[in-house]
């Protein structure tokens, strides 16, 4: 390595380009960035939010004053928030006293014509009980009074008069913005701008208000503030515990260097890939970085201590070629396996899957590249720094030839019992064969919740939710006109028949509720009403019950136009073409089984609809996360199965052998298997962001293989202690590095990226227990093993095959470079 520092310019030029182009790559939290545009949910998602001018509310409580100051807060409230320029309006104060008076024509014609006989009734029993001639022999049982006529016919409003609890305490405003909650910048801004005009009023005129919020638009807020902390303070704490491990393994300063710089330089070119072919990051591909330091520094790991190991009898040229031949073979091996892994997962239904398994498979070739692309110059540029010398020796030997040099005495390792290393092997063979047992049990998360994790918002959300006694956010099934809306309530209706005890429609919502229908067949029986009311006694006639009927018999019909418009927004388009239905569930969507049940009876209605002609288009976001779970579900066998098999594959073709092909991907799949045991003990679940890890752990453990089996070739027979001591210790280090990569999400406050750091270690722990402890182990029977047969078919010559060696008790020559085997 004659020019290091030009090769190093020419990498920083090349990364400087890069790190310009990636530095535009922005995060997206929501889940349906997890879907392609071309999604059906998604078309649909963007169709209606178009045309309703957002996706959701922000929902604001207010409280921390008197019932009748809060009532007064509220209305000057909404007041300055309508005149703002980035709110299109403010639900709070409804004019319920319009719908009272026009109650009786929001009522089926049915009712109606009920109320009319239970009036006929009570008319007929007071005028019997007026006439002077009318005696009472208790024979007839007395007809409902007004009273409770009243109460069993006088119809619900469709609105409450304010959004409040009951005890008046807490009032809430549902402002609808003009914006849209996936736009971040614009929803940081907007509940900004709201908070600022609330607070500024209370301290004007109402001290002691105080406010919080909820809803779409603060919960994006919210989860995008959580994601990106934990993915930051993820990537750091991964960094950091990389740091320590290349300090503690290497005990040398300029390995920071050597190990670090090839890893960054890695990611940038990673991340420049990604904002040219995808454009952004989701909250799967979003912890690309943890993993990738940790994939990223194995290479490096490996290169540097080879480079070390061979320094302690040779000058730098030689021992630079040593290591470089040494590992590169298993490193591109085990680089074009991850690849291989994560590339299976471009074949998967699920979007978010495709884009983490084309980044992460780039970034691992990345990380290779760059780290035989820099690694030799900058250990030549460290020896050039700080000489690498053995302690003792004069400086001007530490880079003689290593055929000048006494070659000093190598330690003898201590010979294990063949008994310990069987108990070795059998316990790792026997808790995969418990883990094959209890595998069944492993369910698979269905809570939401337990994904997204708690917040503010989302606290605030169930508590809105359980005073107003309704979901804060139905779906919206948009439509063309009032008689559509009427076509898919039916549809509604008879699918909600249809399902029974097993249906999650709890009502739904229109202008259906609030216009009349069939005003002929009203009017009919309001005119018979009519007469029944002026037939009544005078003293009867001053009821109040009697004057507020006679104000509902007495309302004329309306229109659309004729209704409150803080009534009707809600359920039109913002271009005056279309209307919405809204649908609210009966089920909390958090439960996945719910939430199949949400999207499958969703799924009827717009099927029943399309056979009546309606082009019905769905928004809401549950649709969405069900047919997220949906796809995970289908992909999960097919994407584990298919990496197995790539990576068994990519093994076969490096190592040019069936048997040796076996013995190198058999320890890894053991390991695998006692995933299951390791997630049943501590009690881990799958869910649609930690399913993504499974095909990476196949990838990540399958190096350890790779990396000691090449070596173990390399050195020859009776050389696996030689080999476990210092290729299974960079293995130790870079298994380390690993668990270090996706432990950091551990501290992550988000449910999913932490269930991701439990997964992965756990899985790291398992196929470590495979791939370095089973193997090796099993590397050392079979050494014994033949040797037992060699020394049974030629005992004369006393041979003697050595084997797994731990702890010194003397000493043996060693091996001169042109006696060990080349990779």
């Amino acid at each position: 390595m004659s020019r290091p520092w030009q090769v190093l310019l020419a990498i920083a030029l090349l990364t400087a380009v890069a790190g310009v182009f990636a530095s535009r790559l922005e995060f997206r939290g929501s889940f349906v960035e997890l879907l392609p545009e071309g999604a059906p949910e998604v078309r649909d998602l963007t169709r209606v939010s178009e045309k309703a001018g957002g996706d959701g509310y922000l929902v604001i409580m207010a409280r921390g004053a008197a019932p009748e100051a809060l009532k007064a807060y509220a209305r000057d409230f909404q007041k300055r928030l309508e005149a703002l320029p980035e709110v299109r309006y403010v639900e709070h104060h409804y004019d319920v006293a319009f719908f009272r008076r026009h109650g009786l024509l929001l009522l089926p014609t049915a009712e109606v014509a009920s109320l009319r006989q239970d009036l006929e009734a009570r008319v007929r029993y007071e005028k019997e009980r007026a006439s002077p001639l009318f005696v009472d022999l208790g024979a007839d049982v007395a007809p409902p009074t007004f009273e409770e006529i009243a109460k069993k016919h006088t119809p619900d409003t469709a609105l409450p008069e304010t959004l409040a609890n009951k005890e008046g305490t807490e009032v809430y405003l549902m402002i609808k913005p003009s914006g849209t909650a996936g736009d971040l910048e614009f929803a940081r801004r907007f509940v900004d701008t709201v908070f600022d005009t609330g607070r500024k009023l209370a301290a004007e005129q109402y001290p002691g208000v105080t406010l919080e919020a909820t809803g779409n638009f603060q919960n994006r807020i919210e989860e995008d503030a959580v994601m990106r902390t934990d993915l930051s303070n993820a990537g750091l704490l991964s960094a950091l515990i990389a740091v320590g491990l290349i300090l503690l393994a290497t005990r040398r300063i300029s390995a920071l260097a050597v190990v670090g710089v090839p890893v960054m330089v890695g990611m940038v070119l990673t991340f420049a890939f990604a904002q040219g072919a995808i454009g952004h990051l989701n909250i799967v591909t979003g912890f690309l970085v943890a993993i990738l330091i940790g994939l990223g520094i194995e290479y490096g790991v490996h290169l540097s201590m080879r480079y070390w190991e061979e320094r302690e009898h040779h000058g730098v040229k030689e021992s630079l070629t040593a290591a470089v031949r040494g590992t590169f073979f298993g490193a591109v091996t085990s680089a074009f396996t991850n690849a291989a892994a994560f590339f299976v997962l471009v074949l998967a239904q699920f979007h978010a899957f495709q884009q983490f398994g084309l980044l992460a498979g780039v970034g691992v070739l990345m990380a290779v590249l760059a780290a035989y692309a820099m690694g030799p110059s900058l250990l030549a540029i460290a020896e050039r720094i700080r000489p690498f010398r053995k302690e003792g020796a004069p400086a001007g030997q530490a880079s003689a030839p290593a055929v000048e040099a006494e070659p000093a005495p190598q330690k003898e390792w201590r010979r294990w019992p063949t008994g310990a290393i069987v108990a070795v092997a059998l316990s790792v063979v026997g808790f995969a064969a418990y883990s094959v047992a209890i595998a069944p049990r492993l369910g698979f998360e269905t809570n939401l919740r337990n994904l997204k994790g708690d917040s503010p918002a989302s606290r605030l959300d169930d508590h809105i939710t359980e005073q107003i006694g309704s979901p804060l956010n139905p779906a919206i099934l948009a439509v063309d006109s009032l008689e559509q809306v009427r076509e898919v309530e039916s549809v509604i209706a008879q699918v909600k028949a249809k399902n029974g005890a097993d249906s999650v429609f709890l009502r739904t919502a229109s202008l259906s509720d609030l216009v009349p229908s069939d005003v002929a067949a009203h009017q009919a029986e309001m005119a018979g009403i009519r007469t029944l009311l002026d037939g009544l006694p005078r003293s009867a006639q001053e009821d109040p019950r009697v004057k507020d009927l006679r104000e509902m018999v007495d309302a004329q019909p309306y229109g659309l136009e004729q209704l409150p418009v803080e009534a009707r927004r809600r359920f039109e388009a913002l271009d005056g073409k279309g209307m919405f239905l809204l649908l609210f569930p009966s089920v909390s969507n958090y439960d996945t089984q719910d939430l199949h049940r949400w999207a499958g009876q969703l799924d009827e209605v717009v099927a029943g609809a399309k056979a009546k002609g309606i082009d019905l288009a769905v928004l809401d976001s549950n649709r969405i996360a069900a047919r997220i779970f949906s796809l995970v579900r289908g992909d999960g066998p097919f994407i584990l199965w298919s990496a197995a098999v790539v990576v068994f594959l990519v093994i076969l073709a490096s190592l040019r052998s069936l048997k040796r092909a076996l013995l190198v991907a058999g320890p890894l799949f053991l390991g695998m298997t006692c995933l299951a045991g390791g997630m049943y003990l501590f009690d881990v679940q799958l869910n649609f962001i930690n399913a993504v890890v499974l095909p990476n752990l196949l990838a990540i453990a399958v190096d350890n293989s790779v990396h000691l089996y090449h070596r173990y070739e390399e050195e020859g027979p009776g050389s696996l202690g030689r080999v476990v001591r210092s290729t299974g210790f960079a293995a130790v280090v870079a298994t380390l590095s690993n668990a270090a990569g996706y432990g950091a999400l551990l501290v992550a406050n988000h449910q999913g990226l932490r269930s991701i750091g439990q997964i992965a270690l756990l899985g790291v722990v398992s196929t470590f227990l495979g791939t370095t402890v089973f193997f090796p182990a099993m590397l050392a029977l079979l050494e014994r093993w033949k040797g037992r047969r060699s020394a049974e078919v030629a005992p004369e010559s006393g041979a003697v095959v050595r084997s797994l060696n731990l702890g010194a008790v003397g000493e043996q020559p060693a091996e001169s470079p042109g006696e060990r085997k080349s990779a």
